[in-house]
């Protein structure tokens, strides 16, 4: 017995002293395994893959990019993006002959790859970046590049983009997951690489920084360069005063031959303010840093703004006068207070460069009669917290790292975090509010004011900008036009801003409405009866609905929405003669097909999307025989809805949207009689009051059809906890979870890092950024009242 106890003893000793090591030691520690940036490796055959992990795989072989995988959305590479007959991109020498030829690796690192093909003394190289951008280069003979080659039915875009001819080399960067390129700077030192490059003469400044502000065109992961680096390899970036956070918002390398520091950004950058959109390069200065993020179900991050914590939406339509992508549309990427649309929260921390103690990260979420406290202390698996939430609310959501337990003075929160519903309007220019509210870019020939120019971050409140209480809804581009082409796209405010207060109302639920809208855009065919033979049935990046709908598709899955507003069919309305040759009066039955192959189309994936048909509206434009003509068509099509609607009515959710033709026909006076940007007559888009009793129309078909999301009732106080299950006597919990349903008021929507620099604060009713070196939870850890939790010495 006296054996025993000795070595009881010394067993419980050396346990304390694990204890202490385990405590004392700086762990560490990532939230998830950090991105560590693109992987590349040579495959059988020759041919080589590069794979940036949760975004996308690519596979180069004798043909050139022969494999492309979109692993955000499909996350186990299941379906290849490019067209089976025909590699991505297809380059040509001069006699037309294609470059088919082994590919060589050249270099490779966790920021960029090099992959080059040399053939008939050509060579063409293709440097591959971990942000999704591939920066072509061909030197030799004068090369042709054509694609890209997608699959119909492919999941995300990409867009090809010409830099730079000369007589001895040409450039171009091709934009995975982009249906419109960037507007890069007009002087590029450096063709390849076609990044935001410093001036030569740039050094470290007195605070030992550098500063580097992309113009508003650059927002698809920005690629930085700093000439004559001199603060080493190991750097800390911030953006507007906010440190990010290695691996998962940015990657570095740095050239000691050539002196330059590169910076790769992860994320996309909204054009706005010079501040918001300003990089701060400096030398490491070792500092916890801590990030949070919002997984969706395929366990990769939804697209938040690490300084605003705001939801970035990528609104990029095809523009309509060429095959996708078309000319440059960059100012429809904006961003939103978050929203999702199901009740599983799941939430991820990284956390660098821990303090001393540093022991786990605490996960508190609020809201309406609800109140849950979740502590990870396990870093093997990463810092993760999933909450089912129990209604559509607005919740606020924050991170802390715990020391020793408990709460340190670092955390991040999010506030607000939306579950609620998402709905995707779909038309042309009357969904897209043309006239009704508008701000041209500055310069512009047109007649309006241009202030506010452009809107990609809600206006603040009572800045006499339209927008919705919550912000969500504000004006959108119409992605018609050229960005740098002497005309940019004008930003419109339609329906869609006071439907989403009336919903939020009668749904008692957070709403956003995506406006697809798109000036001048037919059902499923630029033209009908065209004799040349190019009415171009479902044709991408035409003016035809069908022919985007892989676009409208990819919006619908990367914003989870589950309904949608359809409302197109008046521009194939306009065509007055039966004669002409180039575009004849289309008969009902023929629109009642393509919009019936639209729907369909819309609807391929997601059989449980709720999609809602308009009517067409009362119209009066042309002379009096072609708006009759018109009128008479238009009333045709409305009846082909109704039966279409009645016929899919059966087999999938589609219903019957509001009668716009009844309500116009008997307030003719919503109509705009003349364009107030040039004096032309219109006599077909609303007025501003004509956009709001649109709104009340959609709201009152739609409140009946949805239910109301009932009020929370405050529910007896509830402690969970999830313990471990270890090889020791008893249970170490390595995450608690403490459930208090109580009333909550909703906070005001901030972000907010502790502690850093401080970012300026936007209006209330926006998502802000508050930064301070004060603890934001302090003291012992979060507790229901008459309950305990148990917190274990030793970090499991």
């Amino acid at each position: 017995m006296k054996h025993f106890h000795r070595l009881l003893l010394i067993t419980l000793i050396g346990m304390i002293i694990v204890a202490a090591t385990l405590r004392d030691g700086r762990l560490p520690v990532a939230a998830q395994p950090l991105t560590s940036g693109l992987v590349t490796e040579t495959l059988a055959g020759d041919a080589v893959q590069v794979t940036m992990p949760g975004r996308f795989a690519l596979t180069f072989t004798s043909d050139g990019i022969a494999v492309w995988r979109d692993l955000r959305r499909d996350p186990t590479g299941q379906r290849n993006l490019v067209n089976q007959s025909t590699p991505l991109l297809v380059p040509r020498l001069a006699d037309g002959q294609q470059v088919v030829v082994r590919p060589t690796l050249v270099r490779s690192s966790s920021l960029r790859t090099l992959i080059s093909y040399t053939y008939a003394g050509t060579t063409i190289s293709y440097e591959v970046w971990a942000g999704g951008q591939i920066l072509i280069s061909a030197s030799g003979q004068r090369v042709t590049l054509s694609g890209p080659h997608l699959t119909s039915d492919a999941s995300a875009g990409a867009a090809l983009q010409a830099i730079k001819r000369s007589s001895t080399a040409q450039h171009w960067v091709l934009y995975l997951d982009a249906w419109a390129v960037d507007e890069l700077p007009l002087a590029l030192s450096d063709p390849a690489m076609a990044a935001v490059t410093s001036p030569d003469n740039v050094s470290l400044s007195a605070n030992g920084s550098v500063s580097i502000t992309p113009p508003d065109g650059v927002v698809r992961a920005p690629r930085l360069r700093i000439k004559n680096w001199s603060g080493g390899e190991t750097v800390t970036v911030e953006r507007a005063g906010v440190t990010l956070t290695e691996g998962v918002d940015y990657l570095t390398e740095y050239d000691p031959v050539s002196g330059d520091l590169l910076v790769q950004y992860l994320h996309l950058l909204p054009p706005g303010p010079a501040a918001s959109r300003t990089f701060q390069i400096r030398p490491s200065q070792a500092e916890p840093v801590l990030s949070l993020a919002i997984l969706d179900a395929n366990g990769n991050p939804r697209p938040l703004d690490p300084v605003t914590g705001m939801l970035i939406v990528d609104a990029d339509l095809p523009a309509g006068q060429s095959p996708a992508p078309g000319p440059l549309t960059t100012r429809d990427v904006f961003q939103i207070p978050y929203i999702q649309t199901g009740p599983t929260l799941r939430l991820q921390a990284t956390v660098t460069d821990p303090p001393a103690e540093f022991s786990g990260v605490r996960f508190t979420i609020s809201g309406p009669g609800f109140n849950q406290t979740i502590d990870d202390l396990t870093p093997g698996d990463g810092f993760t917290a999933t909450v089912t939430l129990p209604r559509r609310a607005e919740y606020s959501v924050s991170a802390t790292i715990l020391i020793n337990g408990a709460p340190g003075s670092l955390s991040r929160t999010i506030d607000p975090v939306g579950y609620g519903y998402v709905f995707v309007s779909i038309g042309d220019s009357i969904t897209a509010g043309k006239w009704g509210f508008y701000r041209l870019p500055p310069g512009s020939s047109l007649t309006g004011e241009s202030d506010g120019y452009p809107f990609t971050s809600p206006p603040p409140v009572g800045s006499g900008y339209p927008r919705s209480d919550d912000g969500r809804n504000y004006p959108q581009s119409d992605n018609t036009q050229a960005d740098s082409a002497g005309y940019q796209n004008i930003y419109y405010a339609g329906y869609q801003i006071e439907l989403n207060n009336l919903l939020t109302t009668c749904l008692n639920s957070p709403v956003f409405i995506l406006n697809d809208g798109f000036s001048g855009i037919r059902t499923a065919r630029d033209l009908y009866g065209n004799t040349t033979g190019s009415d171009r049935i479902g044709a991408s990046g035409y003016l035809n609905a069908l022919g985007k709908v892989t676009v409208y598709r990819q919006h619908i899955t990367d914003l989870e929405a589950g309904q949608v507003l359809l409302q197109v069919g008046t521009n194939d309305a306009t065509a007055v003669s039966t004669t002409n040759i180039y575009n004849n009066l289309m008969p009902a039955s023929v629109y009642k097909e393509d919009l019936r192959a639209l729907i369909n189309a819309i609807r391929q994936d997601r059989p449980d999307l709720g999609l809602w048909v308009a009517r067409l509206p009362w119209r009066n434009d042309g002379t009096t025989a072609q708006a009759n003509t018109r009128r008479d068509t238009t009333q045709a099509f409305n009846l082909s809805i109704a039966e279409l609607v009645d016929e899919l009515d059966d087999e999938a959710p589609v219903r019957l949207g509001p009668d716009f033709y009844t309500h116009f026909a008997n307030h003719q006076d919503q109509i705009i009689t003349t364009n107030p940007s040039n004096g032309i007559p219109d006599n077909i888009h609303p007025t501003s009051a004509g956009f709001s009793a649109m709104a009340d129309l959609w709201s009152d078909v739609l409140c009946a059809d949805l239910p109301r999301e009932p009020d929370p009732s405050p529910t007896p106080t509830s402690t969970i906890y999830i313990p471990t299950v270890t090889n020791t006597s008893s249970p170490t919990p390595s995450s608690v979870v403490t459930t208090t349903s109580s009333p909550t008021a909703i906070s005001s929507p901030t972000v907010t890092t502790s502690p850093t620099a401080t970012a300026t604060p936007t209006a209330t009713g926006s998502p802000t950024v508050t930064t301070s070196p004060t603890a934001t939870q302090t003291g012992s850890p979060v507790q229901a009242p008459g309950s305990a939790i148990y917190i274990p010495i030793i970090n499991r």
